[in-house]
């Protein structure tokens, strides 16, 4: 019985110092600004994230409104980025963008706003796919708003693999509509690439189907006017070739 109290005692102890020794190496503000920083920023490099973001957190209190009290913010979105709690990350780089507006580092938050959504876009299409818009908007934001950014060519890429994410989302839909014979929801969906996303890969199948919707529904014009891009756009393809025979027949 008494080894087991002992234990239990011992185990406290232990518990406690642990606590103890994890606040000392908290304690911040006390140093000069940029070797307290560095100190969070070490967690970080370590890949102690969330001990960096507390560590972060309590400089950026003890250190408002300073220069590196706003870099610190952008370290907490990033420490959260590292450990992919993608939607957490997004809301603080804009928060820091909407108190910073102006900031030497705006376009870098606005570019992982984007890219924080992207990554927690699910990649299959048939799940929801609710944050592809919003990846889409902040990136297309940084592109227009920080023509001059080292961000620019990173954040098209993105912005390209978003966009080709979201058409084959509109084609997996209106393929599912095609096939079970609805084909009136098909065409809206095939238009929509054409009409939003033009640029991406998939606007040849949205196409070709679009063409054949429009004959499964006896709209001859119709179905000719959608060839006609199929044809400008992709004149060698085989399924323009495919198109063109389902017309004459």
């Amino acid at each position: 019985m008494f080894r087991k109290v002992f234990c239990a005692i011992l185990g406290l102890c232990c518990a406690a110092a642990m606590t103890s020794c994890a606040k000392k190496k908290l304690e911040i503000g006390r140093e000069d600004p940029e070797k307290e920083i560095q100190k969070c920023l070490e967690l970080s490099r370590k890949k102690h994230y969330e001990e960096a973001v507390d560590c972060l957190e309590i400089f950026k209190s003890r250190f408002a409104d300073t220069e590196l009290g706003h870099e610190a913010e952008l370290k907490i979105a990033d420490n959260y980025f590292q450990q992919k709690e993608y939607l957490i990350a997004a809301d603080t780089y804009q928060a820091f963008l909407k108190l910073n507006p102006f900031h030497r580092q705006a376009d870098y938050a606005s570019y992982r706003t984007g890219v924080a959504y992207l990554k927690e876009a699910p990649k299959p299409i048939d799940r929801d796919q609710q944050y592809l818009e919003q990846a889409a908007g902040h990136l297309e934001y940084t592109i227009r708003n920080y023509p001059d950014s080292t961000y620019l060519e990173p954040a098209k890429e993105e912005l390209k693999k978003a966009k080709e994410r979201m058409a084959r989302r509109y084609f997996y839909i209106g393929r599912f509509y095609y096939r079970t014979g609805e084909y009136l929801a098909a065409i809206p969906r095939f238009e929509q690439i054409e009409e939003e996303l033009p640029e991406t890969h998939i606007r040849l199948k949205a196409l070709y189907y679009r063409t054949l919707s429009h004959l499964k529904l006896g709209q001859k014009a119709e179905a000719q006017g959608a060839f006609a891009l199929l044809q400008a756009n992709y004149p060698e393809d085989k399924l323009t070739r495919k198109a063109s025979k389902k017309l004459k027949d």
